[in-house]
């Protein structure tokens, strides 16, 4: 399984230049690869997609919240990272308010490139 790591400034550029837009790709892309590595679909990368374009974004409240709950708990300990008390609740905090979102995406995405740097070293590891 081969999952790229985004770039931090591209992801906090794109979903500012492009006014969320570039959000309901990153939602539906990091959908699709955390639900491949946990091998479990938890939602489906399309439906996210469209419920974040038809809800006007409320469903990205939700997706935060859920997913960053998976990624602080489940992938951590999958990845055996610990997880320091982090919470996705205060992903869902900054979302609420103008260009919070900006955060949580960043915030998320930095979290997912260091488990899949962890990834990356154990399957280098077992080649």
């Amino acid at each position: 399984m081969k999952i790229e790591k985004k770039p931090l400034l591209n992801v906090a550029l794109l979903s500012l230049i492009t006014c969320r837009v570039y959000v309901i790709y990153w939602i539906t892309v990091t959908t699709k690869d955390i639900n491949s590595y946990m091998e479990n679909e938890y939602i489906s990368p399309t439906l996210a997609c469209i419920l974040s374009i038809i809800t006007c974004g409320l469903f990205d409240i939700y997706w935060f919240y859920k997913y960053g709950n998976i990624v602080f708990n489940d992938m951590y300990k999958k990845a055996d990272i610990d997880s320091y008390g982090e919470n996705a609740f205060v992903l869902v905090l900054f979302f609420l308010i103008p260009f919070g979102y900006i955060y949580s995406v960043v915030t998320l995405q930095s979290k997912l490139n260091i488990i899949y740097d962890k990834i990356d070293i154990i399957n280098d590891a077992n080649s």
